[in-house]
Order: structure tokens, then sequence, then C-alpha cells
């Protein structure tokens, strides 16, 4: 990010609310992005309804000596108030304080980050709702603005596409229509018999509760209906990457293009997996055209009177105040090995939680001897290694190797038993699970990696991506808080790769991802850590540090040939 006394100062604006939890989350979110870029100066302010104002954060900033202040509005869509009050408060403050140069970044918008935390809220509420059968209604604010109102349906749309989401249809709380019961009432109507009422807000306040309240009213007149409340964005620690960008983009410039030789530059919400890829010379892209679409019927079945229960994933970062407690902290970490091998020298790592970092580096760099930090495996010469704030020693290590999972490059490393469901169940027997509580916590792994009808399987007969996210599994049975996977792509065939990044990506977990396969970690990625002879030569944004030849060269890291990061 830069010397913090020279770059850019940075103003997080946020909308205001007289919901306290919803300006509680504004600021939890804030402090993620401080603890992002602890060398940039940042102040917070609102545009109503809550302190301090935005006026009162620019003046502070410019008091402390910023000579250039760029505003970044915590906003999903842009609408009136980011249109009219952003560019007021810019307008304000040039009069102030003529001799600072003032910038107004965009929205957070429809972006794969925003997505990727929507698609996981509506999968989390959603459950084990058949897909064919299932429905969600998209909720978002209202607005007399056309912008706004449109790109809701945009973000629908994405969401729909190739995700598995069954019928989306969008609404509002107010302003505009549909409302929520219309949204409901055409799932109904295009054959849903579950329901997700999804509010697409960043932050709660006084309306997503009116939401669930609303679905609430609809659904006591439709009892064979079930319905579901999914939760809103909230403070999720990806977003903070995000607001960084934005940040960037307002100084450099918006690269969101294409160009001659590639499909997309850089990843557009729905195409991430087209980046730098070549663009197709036919004019129906690389097949026949073709369209054929199954057909819908409405089916009904009884159900239970419903409530509107808003519902988290198991697997889905904690969005409470215990953010504020990194997930991983390496302090200053020495590790030599009793040859006398030095394999790590003082290094310093910090991983928030939801981050997905890339950890990479030659052959010896030592990677492998700073990941087994992590769990205890190998204890430091000097410094010390936090856990979300537990510190590894011999007193918590069955405390630390729970919130440590770590999948190994082969799996037949992590798979021993008769039986895939043998396998999983293994570590929380050791924890103490019996009976249906132990069934239970097996069913629900592997059904989240999509192998639950495998259970009885023995592991030699799984292909190798199968075999991959069996191993997966057995790790989240144990409920962990951070994910370690090494080189999880090695030996897969394409399309297992693309499975298995999306079982990455919907986790949505605290992952450190040790990989030579660059590409890969680029997908996943968008922070890389990069060692070399046991110390950290490059922590930041992974296609800026893929992109300097001469960096990668210097320290022994190769990019397929053809391939470039920036996707020109």
């Amino acid at each position: 990010m830069g010397d913090g006394m020279t770059a850019p100062a940075m103003v997080l604006l946020g909308h205001g609310s007289r919901d306290a939890d919803g300006v509680d989350e504004y600021w939890a979110l804030a402090d993620t992005v401080k603890n992002s870029a602890p060398d940039l100066r940042i102040g917070c302010g609102f545009v109503e309804l809550a302190e301090p104002g935005v006026d009162e954060a620019i003046d502070q900033l410019v008091a402390d000596g910023a000579h250039e202040v760029v505003v970044v509005p915590l906003v999903l869509l842009a609408a009136g108030h980011l249109k009219n009050d952003g560019p007021a408060a810019m307008a304000r403050a040039r009069q102030r304080h003529p001799t600072v140069h003032f910038r107004l970044a965009r929205d957070l918008g429809i972006e794969p980050t925003v997505l990727a935390i929507a698609e996981e809220r509506i999968r989390d509420a959603a459950g084990d709702a058949d897909p064919e059968k299932l429905g969600v209604a998209l909720i978002g604010r209202g607005s007399s603005d056309p912008d706004a109102c449109s790109d809701l349906w945009k973000v629908g749309r994405l969401l729909s596409d190739k995700r598995g989401l069954g019928t989306i249809e969008p609404g509002f709380v107010s302003v505009a229509r549909p409302n929520v019961a219309e949204a409901m009432e055409r799932c109904r109507l295009l054959g849903a018999t579950t329901i997700v009422v999804s509010p697409f807000f960043l932050f709660t306040g006084m309306l997503v509760p009116r939401i669930h309240q609303q679905a609430g009213e609809w659904a006591a007149k439709h009892p064979e209906i079930t319905v579901r409340g999914g939760a809103h964005l909230g403070p999720d620690p990806r977003l903070a990457r995000l607001v960084l960008e934005r940040y960037r983009e307002a100084l450099h410039g918006d690269v969101r293009m294409n160009c001659d030789l590639c499909t997309y530059r850089v990843q557009l919400p729905g195409y991430e997996d087209k980046v730098g890829l070549p663009i197709s010379l036919t004019p129906h892209g690389d097949e026949p055209a073709r369209g054929k679409r199954k057909a819908r019927r409405a089916i009904r079945t009884p159900a239970p009177a419903p409530t509107v229960e808003v519902r988290r994933g198991r697997f889905m970062p904690s969005t409470t105040a215990s953010d504020e407690q990194p997930a991983i902290e390496i302090r200053g970490v020495s590790f030599d090995y009793p040859d006398g091998t030095s394999a790590l020298s003082t290094v310093d790592l910090t991983v928030h939680r939801g981050e997905r970092v890339a950890l990479l580096g030659p052959n010896g760099a030592g990677k492998t001897s700073l990941v087994l930090q992590l769990n205890g495996v190998l204890t430091p010469s000097a410094g010390e290694v936090l856990i979300s704030g537990t510190a590894v020693g011999p007193r918590t290590l069955k405390e630390v190797r729970r919130k440590v999972g770590v999948v190994f490059q082969d799996p037949d490393d992590q798979l021993f038993t008769p039986t895939v469901g043998r396998d999983v169940a293994f570590g929380p027997a050791h924890l103490g699970l019996k009976g249906d509580e132990l069934a239970a916590r097996v069913t629900e792994a592997l059904s989240y990696v999509g192998l639950a009808d495998l259970a009885d399987r023995p592991p030699h007969r799984l292909s190798l991506g199968q075999r991959r996210r069996a191993a997966v599994a057995t790790v989240l049975a144990m409920h962990p808080e951070v994910l370690v996977l090494d080189e999880p792509s090695s030996n897969l065939d394409p399309a297992a790769r693309r499975e298995f990044a999306d079982l990455v990506k919907r986790l949505g977990m605290t992952t450190l991802l040790v990989t030579h396969d660059l590409p890969y970690a680029l997908e996943l990625c968008q922070r890389a850590v990069v060692l070399d002879h046991g110390q950290v030569v490059a922590d930041g944004p992974i296609r800026e540090i893929l992109a300097d030849a001469g960096f990668m060269s210097a320290h022994r890291l190769e990019l397929p040939a053809g391939f470039n990061p920036l996707g020109g």
C-alpha cells in the first residue's frame, strides 16, 4: 500500500443508521480495513444518522497532514445518497481545503467477492433444499434511482447463472416493485417449494428485520411452502480487500476492460474463469450455439407452518467482534532443524479471518516448515505462533489442532480406513462425539463436499478429485477455523480442478494455499506471500506480484508459457 505518511489518506464513508447493530457492523468492517493496511491513514464518517459525519472525518485527516484524500463509500450499489451526497461532501471539502486533492471512489458494486458472499449466504439458508425446487427472493433496499434497481437484477442474473441456486427473483423492501411478497409469489408460481429470502444489504439496519417480517407474513398464508430467511452480507473480512481495491482504483484508474487478445483482463462477476483466456474467433463461442431448457412445473409439498429463521453456515467465517482477532499471527518466527539448517528466519505474517492467502516460493524456501508451525508439528526456535489468539504450545496443541485443518498434497495420507464415512468420523470421534451427533457431523461434512452418497465407498474406489474432497471433509468434520491446502491442484484434471476451486470458494474459510500452481493461486487468492531462503520477500496483491517479471525471476518463480497475470 505504500508509506502511510506519503500515500493519500482514505475516508470510509458509511450511510449511517438508526440501528446500533448496523453502525457496529460498519465499525467492524472499518477495523478490518485498518488492520489490512496498517500504514495507511484512514478516517471514518457517515452521511447521516451516525457520528462522526463525513465532513468531520475529512477535516481530521487534513489536520493530521493529509494532502490527498480518497473517499471510499461502504455501499453495495450506488443510488441517490452516494450520487448526491458523495459529490456534495467533496465539494464542501474542496471549499474548506483548497490545497488538498480529493477523489471519490465508486461503490463496492457487482464484483466477484460480493457475489461469492451473497451466494454463501443463500446456500447457508437453503441448507439441503432441492435446487430444482428452490426459489430465492433477492431483496434490495429499493430506490427511485433506476441504476440501483437495475443493478439488483444484474446481481440476480449473475447469481442464477450456473451456481445451482434455483430460481432467483429480485424484489425490494421499499419504494420500488416488486415488493417482498410479490417476489416470493413469483418463486412459488415458478414451482419453488422452498424459498430463501435473502437481503442484499451490506449492513443490517431497520430494513433487514422488516424484510424478514414481511416474509413471515407471506409464509403464514402459504403453509405448503418452506420459507427460510437468509443473512445479509455483513462485515465479511473479504470485503476489506475490495475496499482497498476501490482505493487503488480511484488513484490509478479502473482497469475493467477487454483487449484484442483475451476475453477479460481482470475478474468480472460470473466470468472469473475467463481471465486472460483467448477470445473465440467464432460468432457463438468455442462450441455450436445451443439452447434447451428443462421444463418446469409447479409442485407443492405439504410442510409445517414455516417460520423465518436467519441461518448462517457452519463453515462461514464469523462476523462478530471476534474478527478483530486475526486467524493467524506469526511473530518473529525462526526455525532451525537439528542439523543446524536454518529453515525460517524472523518471519512475520498476519492472516485475517476469511482471507484466502497463497503461500508461494521455490522448493526449499521454507513453506512446509512454516505451515507445520501452525499446528505445532514443528516448534519455533524463536518467536511465537497464534491461532485465533491462542499461542501454539504443548498445553494448547489439542485446541490448536482442532482449529487448524491441514489437507495434504496426497489424499491417501489422510484416507486410511475401509470407508469414506469412517475416515470422516475418525477426528470427531476422538473429540468424544458419538451416536447420532457423530453421524450428523459426518453427513454434514460429506454433504458440503458433494460426497454424501459415497459414505460407504472405500477410498480407493474414488477418483483423485473425489479423494481430495473426501480429505477436505475429514478436516471440515472437526469444524476448524483455518484451512491449509498443500498443492490442492496437483494431478487433477481440468474438471476436477474447477470443482475443487468452487468448493474452496464456497467454504469461505480462512485459507492458506501452499502451491507452485501460480494460475490456480491467482484464481483462488487475492493476496500472496512469497517465501525464499526462510524469509518473507513479498506480501501483497497476488496479481501485482505475479506481474513483476524481475521479482519472479529473482526468486525462481515461473509462470506457464503464455500466461499473463494481468490478463492482457
